[in-house]
């Protein structure tokens, strides 16, 4: 064993005379690891939110919208399909619509009016998607009882019988628990379509012949979605406000709903735009300001909880320093022994070094213990809506922020024996060894 590792480890583990040597030693350690600790939860916490929003967001709508340019929709829509699922090998290539409208609750006159989109989606195509088919949902009762790959089968019959027509006249929907409670309803309930006021025809919207009947829920715990959108079959859209025009457009999802952007670039300016005429919006552009406020809460957490890793630099600064201190005799007669001031420097930066280790690695396992417990057990209630489509707080562990983690914390702890070093090489064996 080299010399200066053996003095290092010598020092860390005081006598009884240096009881209060191994304290401050001890805290130092202590304070690195709940650091650390403390930024691999809050880490994995971001991640598990920005991933929950993710999989919420990329499952109830299409990674990427086109819209044609010319009224009539795609000259070739079928072409146009072909050619997108040839060139970007995409999950899934469906046609959808969107229509804004007016909804009427039970109770005539009486019911409550709620302006809604009506979105029209293909369920041969969304009801083999398992992210879009992790928000659909039953009745409470039902629901609650079944077990994951049930309910996953449960959805994709909720979303086929979208097709269906339960009465004549009558289409079937699904909403969210949200709208469906301000409109009073529940599934097997129906809704009265109401009609825009044409001019000359007053203010108040007309009752439509069609109903629509609730056939379920879906839920993806965005508000400004889960509040406004109505989901039925691609077909019955045209048939529920058939005085409006309806604009059909071709969604695609892509095996990682991150690479929207890129592909919506290429789309831009590639041969298809020439040839179909689109335009292309992804989801990541419609909601970048919501991500780049995510980016930007992460890197201030990550800052804020580093304060922690900084305080602990200032604990082993302090009991370095006392180390000092407390072995300037010994100090001094390694120096008259020969012992270098580089090797000096070395007794103190493999200190730091082995507490810095120590307390990063013990953080770092407390923090995926905690990380694991908050996974895997409600151990704190949420209510619902906080976090999209679940009720516990979402958990994922990134490598790359356990990378950063890490790196932050030991880059702390290296710098934290510069103070003391320098002040243990300045040290003259005569001045220390006058009065021994």
């Amino acid at each position: 064993m080299r010399i200066e590792l053996a003095i290092s480890l010598r020092y860390l583990r005081a006598p009884r005379a240096g009881a209060t040597l191994s304290y401050l030693t001890a805290i130092a350690l202590v304070g690195v690891a709940l650091g650390v600790a403390a930024l691999v939860v809050a880490m994995a916490v971001m991640n598990g939110y920005q991933a929950n929003l993710i999989r919420a967001m990329a499952g109830s709508l299409p990674h990427l919208s086109l819209y044609p340019i010319k009224q009539g929709g795609f000259r070739d829509p079928q072409g146009f399909i072909s050619d997108l699922k040839e060139r970007y090998r995409p999950v899934s290539v469906s046609r959808f619509s969107m229509q804004e409208g007016l909804v009427q609750g039970p109770g005539g006159f009486a019911g409550t009016i709620h302006g809604v989109m009506l979105r029209g989606v293909d369920p041969a195509v969304e009801g083999t998607m398992v992210e879009f088919l992790s928000l659909v949902q039953g009745a409470d009762a039902e629901w609650e009882a079944l077990t994951p790959p049930q309910r996953i089968a449960r959805a994709r019959q909720l979303v086929e019988g979208l097709a269906g027509e339960p009465a004549p006249g009558v289409f079937p929907v699904l909403l969210s628990r949200t709208l469906a409670e301000n409109l009073g309803v529940k599934p097997g309930d129906r809704l009265v379509p109401m009609r825009f006021p044409r001019e000359g025809s007053g203010f108040s919207p007309r009752p439509a012949p069609q109903q629509l009947q609730v056939a379920g829920y879906f839920v993806t715990g965005i508000p400004v979605f889960d509040e406004l959108v109505l989901l039925t079959h691609l077909d019955h859209v045209a048939k529920v406000f058939p005085d409006q025009p309806v604009e059909v457009g071709v969604g695609v999802r892509l095996a990682d709903p991150l690479d929207a952007a890129r592909v919506a670039g290429e789309l831009r300016r590639g041969k298809l735009a020439d040839v179909h005429s689109f335009y292309v919006y992804s989801w990541l552009e419609s909601n970048r300001g919501l991500f780049q406020v995510i980016r930007f809460q992460k890197v201030m957490l990550y800052v804020a909880m580093m304060a922690i890793v900084v305080i602990a630099f200032f604990g082993m600064i302090s009991t370095l320093t006392v180390l000092v201190s407390e072995k300037a005799k010994e100090i001094a007669v390694l120096k008259s022994l020969g012992a270098t001031d580089r090797a000096i420097l070395a007794v103190f930066f493999i200190q730091g070094a082995l507490i810095g280790l120590v307390g990063t690695a013990l953080g770092v396992g407390l923090g995926l213990l905690v990380a694991a417990g908050l996974d895997a057990f409600p151990l704190i209630e949420i209510p619902p809506g906080v976090y999209p489509g679940t009720d516990r707080i979402p958990v994922l562990v990134s490598a790359t922020d356990m990378l950063l983690v890490v790196g932050g914390a030991l880059t702390v702890c290296m710098a934290a024996p510069i103070l003391p070093a320098r002040q243990a090489m300045a040290l003259q064996p005569a001045e220390a060894l006058r009065y021994q």
